[in-house]
């Protein structure tokens, strides 16, 4: 289930609209203010099988250039909040290589944005989006809530909204 910042998952649903496909997405990650409004910084992609947009067919996604960032970082994973940089064992090319090319990078990760120059990218800018969304989060005092509540709320935002309506 790969996780999509909010202006990722109405992008996607977009998308699936003009292609007649349906898509799933739970919150992930939320935050209350002081007056009670609730902020969704997170989603996660419900993907059942298949990412909708892989056309089995001929084995590309359908969507490319507008793939969210999670799917663009691919086989690099970004942990957050510490921003720690790992490479996904389920990757056939990862697996290919296997662990010496693990152990090397490991030892050597000056090397990972020469070896996944596109995705390394994508990587920063979701490490980046993140702080950002981290920042704006401390600067006005929101606090981390349960998103099994999200339905208790009188008002849920998604962080993108929120942020351009209080500044």
């Amino acid at each position: 289930m790969p996780i999509v910042f909010p202006w990722e998952k109405r992008e996607l649903e977009k998308i699936a609209a003009e292609m007649n496909i349906k898509l799933g997405f739970k919150p992930s990650q939320a935050f209350i203010d002081e007056d009670g409004a609730c902020v969704v910084t997170l989603y996660k992609w419900i993907i059942q099988g298949f990412c909708p947009f892989f056309n089995r067919a001929s084995r590309h996604c359908m969507i490319h250039e507008d793939k969210p960032l999670a799917c663009k970082m691919y086989p690099l994973l970004v942990e957050l909040p510490s921003g720690k940089l790992m490479a996904s064992g389920k990757c056939d090319w990862i697996k290919q290589h296997g662990p010496k090319l693990m152990e090397h990078l490991s030892t050597r990760p000056e090397l990972i944005p020469e070896l996944f120059p596109n995705e390394f990218e994508a990587a920063k800018r979701v490490f980046i989006e993140f702080m950002t969304i981290n920042s704006f989060i401390e600067r006005h005092g929101l606090r981390p809530m349960d998103v099994s509540k999200l339905s208790e709320c009188a008002s849920v935002y998604d962080i993108d909204e929120y942020m351009a309506r209080s500044e």
